[in-house]
């Protein structure tokens, strides 16, 4: 009489630990964080829009001459600028920003399950990774003018200030002309584009197509199996 050998037991919690990269995790974590930056960002603009007080530009303009701190009151009519542009194309914004929040919370949920390896958080992460990438490009596309008008609004700033008066500090006054230089403005969003709204997103999901981190969710599945025909 022939006998079969019994199947073999499923991965202990311990064997399971090391069986999960540890880039699974970094990666994870740092989806995470994008999650919830994101989520933290889209609720806000989301709030400002629907409220749709627009902040006074050039009023934060022609008082920068008068301006204690210059450097901080030009930082603050950066962030006015950039919202009045977006309040006055809310149109855009505003379901671009509801798509945002809802994916963001997705993000949030699927990596944080993710580093469990409980099933199906893989493909969930997979899909809310590339969502996530994909209308932060398409953001990035749709709300150009907005940006560009914006950066425009920063860079006059030198009309009524061109450099800053000899009792600023030194490192000011050498720092004033790169913050009114309209290449670092533009520049800056789109160096988030590629590093983190998309270019970490992209390295995330290819994390989670590795081999190690496939058979890490194969052992988690099958361990689970066996508990529930135990």
């Amino acid at each position: 009489m022939s006998t079969s050998a019994p199947p073999p037991p499923p991965p202990s919690s311990a064997r399971r630990r090391t069986l999960r990269p540890w880039y699974l995790v970094a990666a994870m974590i740092l989806a995470w964080l994008i999650g919830v930056q994101g989520l933290s960002e889209a609720f806000a603009t989301l709030v400002y829009l629907r409220d749709g007080n627009l902040p006074d530009v050039a009023a934060l303009t022609s008082s920068l001459k008068d301006a204690a701190e210059p450097i901080e009151s030009l930082m603050a009519l950066q962030e006015a600028a950039r919202l009045r542009t977006l309040g006055e194309m809310s149109h855009l914004a505003f379901p671009l920003s509801a798509g945002r929040f809802l994916l963001s919370v997705l993000l949030v949920i699927s990596s944080g399950m993710a580093m469990s390896g409980r099933p199906g958080a893989r493909v969930l992460a997979i899909q809310a990774l590339l969502a996530n990438a994909a209308l932060a490009t398409l953001t990035f596309w749709l709300l150009r003018d907005a940006r560009y008008a914006w950066v425009d609004t920063v860079v006059r700033v030198g009309d009524v200030l061109p450099a800053l008066p000899s009792t600023a500090p030194a490192d000011q006054r050498e720092a004033w002309p790169l913050l009114l230089d309209r290449r670092l403005w533009l520049w800056l969003p789109r160096a988030r584009l590629i590093m983190f709204d998309v270019g970490a997103l992209v390295l995330a999901t290819i994390t989670l197509t590795s081999p190690r981190t496939k058979a890490f969710f194969e052992a988690v599945a099958a361990a689970q199996e066996q508990t529930e025909d135990s």
